[in-house]
């Protein structure tokens, strides 16, 4: 495994880059999946600047993998339990309340009541983000079990295992039932984290591991491919049907899980000393940005009830609006999130939730 010095760079910016893909996917989601989303140039920038980014959830995840998976920091379950459970336990009680707050208070009829409350968090309902912390929480839970294997595991057994785990996700959306539909997955908090084990086992099995010279461009060249395809095939009438029965546009998709792992290889081969993007890793550089790398979490939880105050206020335009409009409002987004972010980050009690 690799020296924890030369982790850091490249966490660092992947965690960056990450968290703003998100911020992109949600700034001009609605445009993407709006009317003339393939018909206009509006519809086609947003689609560019949208699906390219369905990598960031399960590089996350990765990332997730690659830094709470190994035994070395781990002396005993009960007190990395502790420690995980302070730490994921508040955000998710407190966003949740936070959005079902905003939401009952700026739309008439929207407060469910109690019960329906309850459901709607336990189904992901209330914002679209935040069944990411029910991933990090389920898998944080099994990580215990993991640990005692892993300590044993090689490379091998450990890239298998996950790939193997990849595999149920996959699988679930391909048209495997009877008449050809999807098998299908359920989604609820105490199920999310299956369909993320394998990413979260890769990035482990995966640490460390350098692309070699001669395929760092053809992959980089991969990437980009990639991305176009997913812009493109995404509810598009010209896209043949089995591109979307396979291969399709989602974070189960197999075009998804191969870029995934692509951008995670590319980021630590490259963002390191000796680098093809050595530049990023130095000292200087990494000292102005990782306050943005630890602070991930919050960006990534505030950054929707910044867009809905902006929206709703007419700050940042309408939901389908036009591309200079949504580049305008990622921008806007992004800083005021971040700005809001760092600063809260020095509260002590604040900081335990960002």
């Amino acid at each position: 495994m690799e020296h924890p010095r030369r982790t850091v760079a490249w966490v660092t910016w992947l965690r960056v880059v990450a968290v703003y893909g998100v911020v992109m996917i949600h700034t001009v989601g609605a445009t993407a999946s709006g009317p003339g989303s393939t018909t206009t140039v509006d519809g086609w920038v947003a689609r560019a600047l949208d699906l390219p980014f369905l990598w960031a959830v399960p590089v996350f995840v990765m990332l997730s993998g690659t830094l709470g998976l190994d035994p070395a920091r781990h002396p005993g379950a009960a007190d990395y339990l502790r420690r995980r459970m302070r730490r994921l336990a508040p955000p998710v009680l407190l966003w949740n309340a936070v959005y079902l707050a905003y939401l009952s208070l700026t739309r008439p009829g929207w407060w469910p009541g109690w019960q329906d409350a309850l459901s709607r968090v336990l189904l992901g309902q209330v914002a679209p983000h935040l069944y990411f912390f029910w991933i990090v929480l389920g898998l944080s839970l099994l990580t215990p079990v993991l640990l005692p294997w892993l300590a044993r595991a090689g490379r091998r057994e450990v890239v298998v295992a996950a790939v193997v785990a990849y595999a149920v996700p996959v699988l679930s959306t391909w048209p495997l039932g009877p008449g050809g539909e999807r098998v299908g997955l359920t989604h609820a908090a105490w199920t999310w984290w299956l369909p993320y084990l394998g990413a979260y086992l890769l990035g482990w099995g995966l640490r460390g591991v350098l692309l070699p010279p001669r395929l760092v461009l053809p992959s980089a060249v991969v990437v980009l491919g990639l991305m176009g395809l997913l812009a493109w095939q995404w509810e598009n009438p010209a896209a043949p049907g089995w591109l979307g029965e396979w291969l399709g546009a989602h974070y189960y998709s197999p075009s998804v899980g191969l870029l995934s792992v692509l951008v995670l290889l590319l980021a630590q081969t490259t963002v390191l000393e000796g680098g093809a993007l050595a530049g990023l890793a130095t000292p200087a550089v990494l000292r102005r940005v990782a306050p943005v790398g630890s602070a991930t979490m919050g960006i990534f939880a505030l950054h929707y009830l910044v867009l809905l105050v902006g929206l709703d206020s007419g700050r940042l335009g309408e939901p389908v609006d036009a591309w200079p409009v949504l580049v305008g409002r990622f921008v806007a987004v992004s800083v005021v999130t971040t700005v809001l972010v760092l600063g809260l980050r020095r509260v002590p009690v604040v900081r335990a939730v960002l």
